[in-house]
């Protein structure tokens, strides 16, 4: 999550342009899929609550504090599995990735207490650099909405967590407080969804943008925290976290509560090995297995079938397409073979 143009230049584009796809022949050339990274490591833990974080790269610095605090009596996983990038990404890809993030690594379906999720700094592409990632306003309300029931099916008890402050570019951070009333409005169509502002958790200590420097901020510019500000914004987590467990009744305890998910486990499953021939994650069936930059596994999963990887460890296209020549981590496109 780093910025690829000078902000004042970004602000001025993102007043007049949305970043879409350049297409010369709709029938021929199509967005390439982004490749969906897997789920977490571990199973539902016997006798802890067990929660799971949906987010970005800010959710991913924020997670491990997050279990620190809670202590031993709590089982806190991200989703997806990756420590590279910027996580779920925008709410388009969250969606399209959903039920793999719900599940283990390995598909293993799981059943958790607690589950808190946010999207909204992609989604806005704050640095510019992402056209694929953004999303219009409309679609991002239809996109958590979508999200939310999906959550809630599970039978988790679900919480949502508004996007942090842009402080380098006030065009930006103004783009994110619309998308966070956009959240507030979708958040309000479920009741028992309890959100947690960190927007404002932020600006209570750094004020309102822009700012140069904050004592938790990253270096800017840049939307990150440094390890003081990730322990800072994982204290309004964790209260987050224990006011969804406080009236979960313990018996019987998640890791018992698994059959619902259970058709999705089968003998179709689709096994991705790594270089050396371990297996190190499974994809549905009908998909197939890509090299993922941002995986943890360094394994992903198109959800296409035969899809053809791209090269650049982030896209893939279907089967009777191409790959464009200029496919990179930023965009890609695909071509229909002649």
């Amino acid at each position: 999550m780093t910025c690829c143009l000078p902000f004042i230049f970004y602000a001025f584009l993102m007043t007049f342009l949305s970043p879409v796809m350049s297409i010369t022949d709709s029938q021929s050339v199509i967005q390439a899929e982004r490749i969906c990274k897997p789920g977490p490591p571990l199973k539902a833990s016997l006798g802890k609550m067990n929660c799971l974080v949906i987010g970005d790269s800010i959710s991913i610095g924020y997670t491990p504090w997050v279990a620190k605090m809670l202590g031993d009596g709590y089982q806190v996983q991200h989703a997806p599995w990756d420590q590279r990038d910027g996580g779920a990404l925008d709410s388009k890809y969250g969606l399209q990735c959903l039920r793999i993030f719900l599940q283990t690594v390995m598909l293993e379906p799981t059943k958790y207490d607690v589950i808190i999720f946010n999207f909204g700094m992609h989604d806005i592409n704050y640095g510019g650099c992402w056209p694929e990632e953004y999303v219009e306003p409309v679609d991002y309300a239809e996109n958590l909405n979508a999200i939310t029931s999906i959550l809630l099916s599970t039978g988790a008890n679900v919480g949502y967590v508004l996007t942090t402050p842009v402080p380098y570019n006030v065009t930006l951070n103004n783009r994110a407080k619309q998308y966070n009333g956009i959240a507030g409005h979708v958040m309000k169509e479920y009741p028992t969804v309890v959100t947690a502002d960190l927007y404002t958790w932020v600006i209570e200590v750094c004020g309102d943008p822009p700012y140069v420097s904050c004592i938790i901020a990253d270096k800017q510019p840049s939307p990150h925290y440094t390890a003081q500000g990730y322990q800072y914004l994982s204290e309004r987590i964790k209260d987050l976290i224990l006011d969804l467990t406080q009236d979960i009744d313990e018996n019987p305890p998640s890791w018992k509560r698994r059959e619902s998910s259970r058709w999705i486990a089968s003998k179709y499953l689709v096994p991705c090995s790594d270089k050396y021939g371990k297996v190190v994650t499974v994809c549905p069936y009908n998909t197939t297995c890509c090299d993922d930059l941002f995986s943890y596994t360094g394994q992903g999963c198109c959800l296409t079938p035969e899809a053809v990887p791209c090269g650049d460890g982030k896209h893939c296209c279907p089967a009777g397409f191409e790959c464009d020549p200029g496919c990179s981590k930023y965009k890609c496109s695909c071509r229909e073979m002649r």
